[in-house]
């Protein structure tokens, strides 16, 4: 419920399916290496029941393992073909504490009280967004729950990233860059910011979103950088001002970059709020 969904028919035509993960392996905390390993779906030719595996080039960690050692798996919640494996040896400082939240089970969840984000909370999120895609765009919520769950809120938070960076074809909005790792293609070094904050009943609607890089989402979000009504970037005196916010104030005044589509384009209501609530005066 926590991997990749895989295509499977189950039958002697099909024995086996699967997907790759860029994985990264790690020992007692110490990173070992980066390989590309194979999460499968394997029937023995049809022979057996179907049994899920994941295998190709984890010697490394296999070659090092003991009896009753833990193996913690930790999937990248914005990228489906990443994933990291910590192999905590019995002799190791933290395997204590990791053994007794086991609870003696073969596996399951490590943190009850953290969970990850399932493939169910995931397709829900993404249901969601589609469905406010059919309505007007806007940038407030009325209904929103806010006592959803901590997985739930997480799935939502992929869900608007992932739709609002493909409709800007993951670059910055406001300097039009964009980061791309040739290692991991999917995975991109670009923020998606609310712009009416969750906090204060702002919505999952991409049209209440930018992409930002990191550093000007730390700004947007602290009202160092904002939109203006004719939609160009705002950069306050005080701001400019400052020596260090040289490359805020040089982007002053130049136009935003704008969503493919016209229904995902960030809506004034939202820019207006910024403006009036976080954007320093």
């Amino acid at each position: 419920m926590f991997f990749p969904p895989i295509v499977f028919q189950g039958n002697a035509a099909q024995p086996t399916a699967d997907v790759r993960l860029a994985a990264k392996l790690f020992v007692d905390g110490d990173f070992i290496s980066s390989v590309l390993t194979r999460y499968q779906v394997q029937t023995w030719g049809g022979t057996r029941s179907p049994e899920r595996r994941l295998t190709d080039n984890l010697g490394p960690l296999r070659n090092r393992a003991s009896e009753n050692d833990v193996l913690v798996f930790e999937k990248d919640l914005f990228e489906e073909s990443a994933i990291s494996l910590f192999l905590v040896t019995k002799g190791s400082p933290d395997f204590a504490e990791i053994f007794s939240q086991t609870k003696a089970k073969r596996w399951g969840v490590l943190d009850a009280d953290n969970p990850p984000v399932s493939i169910q909370d995931i397709e829900l999120a993404e249901t969601e967004i589609v469905a406010k895609l059919i309505h007007a765009p806007t940038a407030f919520s009325a209904d929103r729950q806010m006592n959803v769950s901590v997985t739930m809120r997480r799935a939502r938070d992929r869900a608007f990233r992932l739709r609002l960076l493909e409709s800007y074809d993951y670059r910055c909005a406001f300097t039009g860059r964009k980061f791309l790792d040739p290692r991991r293609p999917n995975l991109v070094g670009i923020d998606a910011a609310h712009i009416v904050p969750v906090a204060f009943n702002g919505s999952d609607d991409p049209a209440n979103g930018l992409p930002l890089s990191k550093d000007l989402h730390w700004a947007f979000d602290r009202g160092l950088i904002g939109v203006d009504a004719d939609r160009r970037i705002s950069v306050p005196q005080a701001v400019s001002g400052l020596g260090g916010n040289e490359f805020l104030r040089d982007l002053a005044g130049k136009p935003i970059r704008e969503a493919t589509s016209a229904r995902m384009r960030a809506v004034d209501e939202a820019f207006a709020w910024h403006r009036e609530n976080t954007l320093i005066k």
